[in-house]
């Protein structure tokens, strides 16, 4: 009798192997401690999204201002200011090779739009000015004050609704003065981080005073982790002569992506001719 009961329990479940009948009882339960927690991708994008602030917004529209952001940038304005972008980018991007190279603003810069009493409820707005700084192959071209408008939209975040210049400061060097073609190219080497290409056009006398100090001669030209050379202004440059000029210039970083001040570092660089070609002699 039991012989019959097994041969009928296998017909039953079409003569499978005792492990797969097994498959079909309920799963063991896994130990809490084994078991992985779902990922949850949602909640922490939405913690990082920079535009659940108004400052936010900003600086995120402001470090998209590039040819090579469009995406990143246009994903920051109204639908209105998107539609102004594609009639003409040259305010948001430049033109020409003309790029925006560091800005900078302050929570003091944000002033709240105050809507009058008589009027329907507008939504939360903030106007601010914002500091920034063009440059064409490295050289400062332009320091320029702009007004930007930044709206709340219905879902609580923000977006960038307008944006205009207040003031405009031309800077780029415009004098012909002997060697002030090889200092630009001296300076554009400082602006890629091009140490090579910068000792090409250095003296024998000036290199020879970093012989052994390579650490200290690369700082000099690669700029640190997480920072940027913006750009470069000549802001005079005097002929000593006819073999050696002396220039005053200003050089520009910034940390990538941020706000920051845009004073510029004072340099003095001293510039030297040796047969035809003029060298960098001097950096103080």
């Amino acid at each position: 009798m039991p012989a019959l009961l097994l041969a009928a329990a296998a017909l039953l479940t079409g003569g499978r192997p005792a492990a797969a009948q097994q498959s079909d009882a309920p799963p063991v339960p896994v130990p809490e401690t084994t078991q992985e927690a779902p990922e949850e991708v949602t909640p922490t994008e939405q913690a990082e999204d920079p535009t659940r602030t108004a400052g936010g917004a900003l600086r995120l529209f402001m470090a998209s201002r590039d040819y090579r952001t469009i995406k990143r940038l246009k994903s920051v304005m109204t639908a209105r200011l998107q539609a102004r972008f594609d009639h003409d980018s040259a305010p948001f991007n430049g033109k020409r090779g003309n790029r925006l190279a560091a800005f900078d603003f302050t929570e003091r810069d944000l002033k709240p739009v105050r809507s009058s009493g008589k009027l329907p409820a507008q939504p939360a707005s903030f106007l601010a000015t914002v500091r920034s700084l063009w440059e064409e192959q490295g050289e400062a071209t332009e320091k320029r004050t702009e007004t930007i408008t930044i709206t709340q939209q219905d879902d609580g975040l923000w977006r960038i609704a307008d944006l205009s210049v207040a003031s405009s400061e031309k800077l780029r060097f415009t004098e012909a003065v002997n060697g002030v073609t090889a200092l630009r190219t001296i300076l554009r080497a400082w602006h890629r981080g091009d140490p090579a290409t910068a000792r090409t056009n250095m003296s024998d006398a000036f290199l020879k005073k970093y012989q052994g100090r390579d650490e200290v001669f690369r700082a000099m030209l690669i700029p640190a982790e997480g920072r940027r050379h913006a750009a470069y202004e000549i802001v005079e440059m005097t002929p000593q002569g006819t073999a050696a000029a002396v220039a005053r210039v200003r050089l520009y970083e910034t940390v990538i992506g941020e706000p920051g001040p845009l004073g510029g570092q004072p340099r003095t660089i001293r510039m030297v001719r040796k047969g035809s070609r003029w060298l960098l002699d001097g950096w103080d």
